[in-house]
């Protein structure tokens, strides 16, 4: 038995299957579940995400849900279901149809197949089902890697032709339609472009369903960690290579990124070229703020672990020092190795209890770090205190209304431009209570 039992710090399925709805703007989900189904999605709309259209004021909404509870689950629910979905198929901006559960529905057995199939049946809306299993045991990141695998192995991919030089990038994690992410798929974009190819989509962007069918013309997919298995099926299903690629975030970790697609792509000629140009911009910029910021200071993270990883990279090749961790996420979403990586700095937690948080956050928020990055979810453990820098999901304080990478060279730039000014300004502000 545990020496502590609690609810432990992470996020649902239901919650990371939203933002991979959110970033489908034609894409409409029914949840089989009572009102908090429809409640949930207040969490992204105008809150994380200011440019959300989960929610409408016309009461179309791209979520639905059947209202089946504690109280009505062992009665006939088919019906809700059905009259659900083809309601849904009707709407104007419709153009795909997600069908999902909370796990108490889940758990029934209801024949969501047989369902989906009989009620559309006529009906030209590709329509999927969410990865039953998963919605009982998984978490936001499951939830948010389900609807990619739901597309990747039900979306129609006839008459798919491969182009040469042509790549889909599947599994980046568009958490919001802002600026931030709007300026890393420009980041990722250019990137591609530098080294001559060409992208046909990327999963998840913002885009429409027919866009995402664009992935029928690429001769290789590249994945992202939060994207594998979605990868790994439109790879066997278009018959073409799959080339699993770190998240570029970080100058480290973009170069990594980049001779990936150099070797993979067969123009390492030009990724070398890149990578040399770009670092000549961006790192002369950090001469100054390298001492100042980040040299023998103390960082605290709280993230998912994919950030989690690269970020305690970027730190430490800066000179700073990892003060503790807390990990948004199950540490199954990473390799053994890199799991490994993250237990050895001091103070990591993957899903703590609030009572070890506020135990081990407190004073690091209090002045124990020169800097605590991390989102709204984990600020809610414990007092922010002076010296914070909001990042990840959710960002409730914090919005960009223009493009302002952090992922790429230029994004690691502006990140870390956003971290140094935020640990500046602790500095000075604890001096003048002096």
């Amino acid at each position: 038995m545990p020496s502590k039992v609690g609810v432990r710090i992470n996020i649902p399925y239901l919650q990371g299957a939203y933002l991979g709805l959110n970033a489908i703007p034609d894409a409409y989900f029914l949840g089989d579940g009572p009102s908090c189904i429809f409640d949930k999605a207040a969490h992204i709309h105008g809150r994380h995400d200011l440019f959300s259209t989960l929610l409408s004021c016309d009461s179309e909404h791209r979520i639905q849900h059947t209202g089946v509870n504690v109280f009505n689950i062992a009665g006939d629910c088919e019906g809700d279901i059905a009259s659900g979905l083809r309601r849904i198929a009707a709407f104007r901006g419709c153009g795909a149809i997600f069908l999902g559960s909370m796990p108490m529905c889940a758990i029934v057995g209801t024949d969501y197949e047989r369902i989906l199939r009989d009620s559309l049946a006529g009906s030209e809306k590709p329509s999927f089902i969410m990865p039953r299993r998963s919605a009982v045991s998984g978490d936001w990141l499951d939830g948010y890697a389900a609807v990619m695998e739901a597309m990747a192995d039900g979306m129609d991919l006839e008459e798919a032709k491969p182009e040469p030089k042509t790549a889909a990038l599947v599994g980046y994690m568009m958490d919001r339609n802002e600026g931030d992410h709007l300026g890393n798929l420009r980041e990722i974009e250019r990137i591609f472009s530098a080294l001559g190819l060409k992208h046909t989509s990327i999963w998840l962007s913002g885009r429409p369903y027919e866009d995402l069918r664009d992935v029928r013309r690429a001769c290789k997919i590249v994945s992202l960690p939060y994207g594998r298995k979605a990868g790994k099926i439109l790879a066997r299903r278009l018959g073409v290579p799959l080339a699993e690629a770190g998240l570029p975030f970080g100058l480290e970790a973009t170069r990594r990124f980049v001779e990936l697609l150099g070797r993979e792509f067969d123009c390492e000629p030009a990724a070398r070229e890149f990578i040399e140009r770009e670092l000549d911009a961006v790192v002369p910029k950090l001469e100054w703020t390298v001492p100042h910021a980040f040299l023998n200071r103390r960082f605290a993270f709280s993230g998912d672990p994919h950030l989690a990883a690269c970020f305690v990279e970027q730190i430490e090749s800066l000179g700073g020092k990892i003060a503790g961790m807390i990990v948004i996420g199950g540490d199954y979403h990473l390799t053994p190795e890199q799991k490994q990586a993250l237990e050895r700095r001091p103070g990591t937690r993957f899903e703590p209890l609030p009572d070890d948080v506020r135990e081990q956050w407190g004073a690091l928020s209090e002045g124990g770090a020169d800097l605590v990055v991390g989102s709204a979810f984990a600020f809610g453990q414990v007092r922010r205190g002076r010296k914070w820098l909001e990042f990840g999901y959710p960002s409730e304080d914090t919005h960009f209304l223009r493009a302002e990478p952090f992922l790429g060279f230029q994004g690691a730039l502006g990140f870390l431009s956003r971290a140094a000014n935020e640990v500046s300004r602790g500095l000075n502000e604890e001096r003048d209570d002096e």
